[in-house]
C-alpha cells in the first residue's frame, strides 16, 4: 500500500457485505522485535531465489551480519554492543525490518490468509488491515 489514498481506492473494490469484518494490527517495538539470527537466513535464501551469484550472495550475508553486530550504544560510562536485534535508530534498522516483515507476509502470512477467508489484506509499514 502506497497511501491513504491507494487504500480507499482498494477497499472501494471489496464488494460491501455486512457480515464482513475488519481486524487492525500493529507490530510493537518493531525493530527490536525483528530476529537478527533468521534474518541472515532469508537474506541467504532470498539471494538464492533471486539468482544472486555465490560471491555477491556471500558479501550481502557478510554486510548484512557486519551492520548488525557493529552497533553499539553507551549508558553511565560502559559501551554496549546491540546484537540480539535491531537497533532503533539505527539507519539500516528500517530496510532490515522492511525485508523481514516482507518474508514474513509471503510466508506465515501468507498461509494464515489461505486458511481463512479473507477479502483484503493491507499492510503500510508495520501496521496491518485485514477483511
Amino acid at each position: 500500500m502506497r497511501n491513504t489514498a491507494h487504500l480507499i481506492n482498494d477497499l472501494n473494490e471489496i464488494p460491501y457485505d455486512q457480515n464482513l469484518k475488519l481486524a487492525s494490527f500493529g507490530i510493537t517495538n518493531t525493530y527490536t522485535n525483528i530476529p537478527t539470527n533468521k534474518r541472515l537466513a532469508i537474506i541467504d535464501k532470498a539471494c538464492e531465489s533471486n539468482n544472486i551469484e555465490n560471491s555477491l550472495r556471500l558479501d550481502i550475508i557478510k554486510l548484512s551480519k557486519t551492520i548488525t553486530n557493529q552497533i553499539s550504544f553507551q549508558f553511565l560510562d560502559k559501551t554496549y554492543l546491540h546484537t540480539e536485534s535491531l537497533a532503533t535508530g539505527a539507519p539500516t534498522s528500517s530496510i532490515s525490518s522492511e525485508f523481514y516483515l516482507q518474508y514474513l507476509e509471503k510466508t506465515e502470512v501468507y498461509k494464515l490468509l489461505l486458511k481463512h477467508s479473507t477479502e483484503g489484506y493491507f499492510c503500510y509499514v508495520d501496521n496491518i488491515l485485514i477483511i
